[in-house]
């Protein structure tokens, strides 16, 4: 076992670089639950995609040199600058904070976790702000939506870093609309933290059971190549038919008796898409199970080592996930306010022990075809949907309400982020989605350039 880095002489075991086998999986349920904090170390992380575009070119996604650009001009000094076979793929801005790109380029701003969301706020509106310089400088615009609302899928920009291009001809095998959610889709998420395994284990749970309801609550993705789509929230949409093995409803949060344990076993039967050996993503593997992958060993010299599972579980894409923090997927990217309002409604949610407690009762309790019908309409309807007895729009309000209620007693100071949904799920029952539809059937009269308007932040 290694010794931890910070000097402490606690056991930080096991190191990226070390064997592992079929045997293993106890030491990947005791990797995860190291994540376990005392309250006063919660905080709460926010991940905030967006689609950029050129002005100068008609509103065309920004090409690989574009995003280059982006990341360069968000980077105080090159010692903040990742590249990979050459790319520059990655920024710092020497905070913690950090910029990163999606497959067809989209840029995701990762936040430093904090304590309190007016510090959450602070590093995204100066993200913002330097944003918009860069965009400024160069003539484009980045828009806070959910699903492309301009561009096909053929003409998008794929950006080229060596994950992406193992990744992207595999789930092309798995879903028909795989390559959309790779270019065409952007979220805006919360990481949460935990303080027991109990904690996790109910965390999780609300995280996935929720989910359906939470998609209808933020949908900001009613458009498709300049048109209606047909859906609130057509990223959703999207999910539906992508690899069913590692998207949707985490099939462990079916089971009333959840353990971490059981997460590691449902990972270990995700089929692999790529090992990682010196810089190389190798895609040799990219369908064979983790738990043969540990028995078998990869051929050609390739051992197995824990890197090789801590990769495996960034492609997971469950609408809620575990690594050592609880990361909740299944929002549209949206505005600054609104995507606030996210991180205030899951910290409402379960940070407060009697909210958390609630929202688990509350949550629906579906098999897995009724929960995939249930996500099916939350997509397709918003805070409309029905199905199995699930009221989408009630259970919305209850839930609204019970986070501000849980906020209210962790952190009062922060309940105002949460006006935004009292106002809108609460008194009107509207979506973002919802409001885009009657304006652009109403005052835009069908102007896709009002549209962009409206959801420009940069």
């Amino acid at each position: 076992m290694a010794k931890h880095p910070d000097g402490t002489g606690i056991e930080s075991f096991p190191l990226l670089t070390d064997a592992v086998t079929s045997e293993s999986a106890p030491l990947f349920v005791e990797n995860l639950l190291r994540g376990e904090k005392p309250r006063a170390g919660w905080r709460c992380g926010a991940e905030f995609e967006l689609f950029g575009y050129d002005r100068a070119r008609a509103m065309a996604r920004i090409d690989a040199a574009q995003v280059q650009s982006v990341l360069a001009g968000f980077a105080p000094s090159s010692r903040d600058l990742v590249h990979e076979e050459g790319t520059l793929v990655e920024a710092g801005d020497g905070q913690m904070n950090r910029l990163t790109v999606e497959p067809g380029g989209q840029v995701e701003f990762s936040g430093a976790p904090q304590r309190r969301l007016a510090d959450v706020e602070r590093g995204l509106r100066r993200y913002l702000a330097r944003l918009g310089e860069i965009a400024e400088s160069h003539r484009l615009a980045f828009l806070a939506v959910g699903f492309d609302p301009l561009r096909s899928v053929e003409e998008q920009r794929w950006f080229p870093k060596p994950r992406y291009e193992v990744m992207r001809p595999y789930l092309a095998s798995r879903g028909g609309r795989a390559w959309d959610m790779m270019c065409r889709t952007c979220t805006v998420q919360a990481n949460l933290d935990y303080g027991s395994p109990e904690d996790l284990c109910r965390k999780f749970l609300v995280g996935n059971r929720l989910a359906p309801v939470v998609t209808a609550i933020f949908a900001n993705s009613p458009f498709e190549r300049g048109r209606p789509s047909g859906y609130r929230s057509t990223r959703a949409a999207v999910w539906l038919d992508t690899d069913p093995d590692r998207s949707g409803l985490a099939p462990p949060a079916l089971k009333d008796d959840f353990a971490p344990a059981d997460y590691v076993a449902y990972a270990l039967d995700v089929p692999m898409i790529f090992a990682q050996r010196g810089g190389r993503y190798l895609g040799a593997f990219a369908g064979l199970r983790f738990r043969e992958f540990l028995e078998r060993g990869g051929g050609a010299g390739v051992t197995p080592v824990f890197g090789d599972w801590a990769d495996h579980l960034t492609t997971i894409f469950t609408d809620a996930r575990l690594k050592q923090h609880v990361e909740l997927r299944s929002a549209d990217a949206n505005d600054l306010p609104t995507s606030l309002a996210l991180q205030a409604f899951w910290k409402g949610l379960l940070y407060d022990d009697a909210a958390l407690v609630e929202a688990l009762r509350l949550a629906p309790r579906l098999g897995a075809a009724d929960a995939e019908l249930l996500r099916e309409r939350a997509a397709r309807e918003g805070l409309g949907a029905r199905h199995a007895g699930v009221d989408v729009l009630g259970l919305a309000r209850e839930v609204v309400r019970l986070a501000a209620e849980g906020l209210r007693r962790v952190a009062p100071e922060e309940t105002g982020y949460l006006d935004v949904l009292v106002e809108r799920v609460v008194g009107e029952g509207v979506c973002p989605a919802d409001i885009l539809l009657r304006n652009w059937e109403g005052s835009w009269h069908g102007s896709m350039e009002r549209v962009v308007e409206h959801l420009r932040v940069a």
